[in-house]
């Protein structure tokens, strides 16, 4: 999908939910200037992470952990593993791969290196510099994601620790098209992180990194390669443009993920779209077929089909009349790039349920009365200036999806409220209810009147 030129219109479109405002992972010529700014980023939450503490006045020392620790991990990813010889940590380099600069070396000063006036990984290769954003992922933001969710009691307390603009900013850039990596690259950094850092801090020119850490100088990653499936849906978890458990299921498709190939050539964002879709139901379902248009809200109320939020997270519709149950939206400050992200990542595929779900919601609502009714009926949550910023993004939001885009499990359904509506909308009564309210209205009044007058001629 990435240069295709339906990726191009989307980008230009919505710069905001495509391009990267903080954390650039591309590698592209074109972007090199906001790499290289955006390395510092990447530096600042990884000092953070493995000192515990904000870099303040030490970023040249942030920039310089993250290039050591990189080419250190990438050294350790490198080098063969035969028995125990590499220990937890993987094998490290060999004698003189990575040596540490001397303290008697030029450049030096007080026993400490004096770094260049910028630091960046412009000099590292195209495999280095992934792993670079490997180490900002696995050592930097996934830790902070899964501290925030341990201590948030939902969503909106894990937005807590990441209301800074600057925050929200690399919260949404990691979700986009453009900054994604193999999981397979995120386990080979997990594998070697701690190793990796212990080596790192060890030397000489990181004595006073290695002093700040807690805990007698000694880092710990808080998972590991076997772990990382947690973590995976922990992120999905966060990032669902829906609500769902925040337990991992038994079933959960990412708790192999530190041995399943298939799954290891996955990113973040793949792991995300499995989650919030319905595994398919046998080989021989069709992907397509006759779309169904869902009726308004407003229409649905009018014909007595009950709106229904259902907590499984998935982009799906289930029709038990008179009941149709809807995922719950939850519409927050990273759901535009989220959704965006989803709909281009499908674009070029056949089964398209995220895309479907879309505009199944854009048909569901006319206006800003119908967000209303889905409001009242848990499956639009969240939105703090009203129902009219819900409806601008939901009428925008497929605008580059071929329509309609046939998901069958989800035009069957829709397909069966729509019958239910029509049957019902053929009553005249039904169909004519507001009139007939009306008329039955006007009528009680004008008998109250009438017998109101002839009591006065009477009187």
């Amino acid at each position: 999908m990435l240069g295709s030129t339906a990726y191009e219109r989307m980008r230009a479109e919505h710069p905001a939910e495509f391009a990267p405002a903080s954390v650039f992972f591309t590698h592209d010529p074109r972007s090199a200037i906001d790499r290289r700014n955006s390395f510092r980023v990447k530096a600042a939450l990884v000092y953070e992470a493995v000192t515990g503490h904000h870099v303040d006045d030490h970023m040249q020392r942030a920039d310089s952990l993250l290039l050591a620790l990189a080419k250190e991990c990438h050294a350790r990813i490198q080098a063969p593993t035969t028995g125990d010889a590499g220990g937890a940590g993987g094998a490290p380099p060999e004698a003189g791969a990575a040596a540490p600069p001397s303290r008697d070396e030029p450049g030096t000063k007080g026993g400490k290196s004096n770094p260049p006036a910028e630091v960046t990984d412009d000099g590292l290769d195209e495999t280095q510099k992934r792993v670079v954003d490997g180490v900002f992922l696995v050592v930097g933001f996934l830790p902070k994601l899964k501290e925030a969710i341990a201590r948030g009691a939902d969503r909106d307390g894990v937005d807590e620790s990441f209301k800074s603009r600057h925050m929200q900013d690399i919260v949404t850039d990691v979700v986009k098209l453009e900054n994604q990596l193999p999981l397979r690259d995120l386990l080979d950094v997990a594998a070697v992180a701690e190793g990796a850092v212990a080596a790192t801090v060890a030397r000489g020119e990181f004595e006073d990194v290695r002093a700040s850490i807690a805990g007698g100088g000694e880092y710990k990653l808080p998972f590991d390669k076997d772990s990382f499936g947690d973590v995976v849906h922990g992120f999905c978890w966060y990032y669902s443009p829906f609500t769902s458990s925040k337990k991992p299921a038994a079933a959960s498709p990412f708790k192999d993920v530190a041995t399943d190939e298939e799954m290891a050539t996955r990113t973040l964002l793949d792991c995300l779209h499995l989650s919030v879709v319905k595994p398919p139901q046998g080989a021989g379902v069709s992907a397509t077929g006759r779309p169904a248009r869902m009726p308004t809200a407003r229409e649905l109320r009018r014909s007595g089909v009950r709106l229904q939020a259902s907590e499984n997270g998935r982009a799906e519709v289930e029709f038990a009349q008179p009941t149709v149950r809807l995922p719950a939206l939850v519409y927050d400050f990273k759901l535009a790039t989220v959704a965006r992200n989803l709909l281009a990542r499908e674009y070029e595929g056949q089964r398209k349920p995220v895309t479907r779900y879309f505009q199944m919601l854009n048909e569901l609502v006319e206006d800003a009365a119908d967000v209303r009714i889905l409001r009242r009926a848990g499956v639009v949550r969240g939105g703090s200036r009203g129902a009219q910023e819900v409806h601008g993004l939901i009428k925008s939001i497929d605008g580059h999806a071929t329509y309609p885009s046939v998901y069958m499990a989800m035009d069957r359904e829709i397909e069966k409220v729509k019958r239910y509506h029509d049957q019902k909308m053929t009553s005249f009564l039904v169909r004519n209810r507001p009139g007939v309210i009306w008329a039955s209205s006007v009528a009680a009044l004008s008998v109250v009147a009438i017998v109101a007058a002839r009591r006065n001629r009477q009187g």
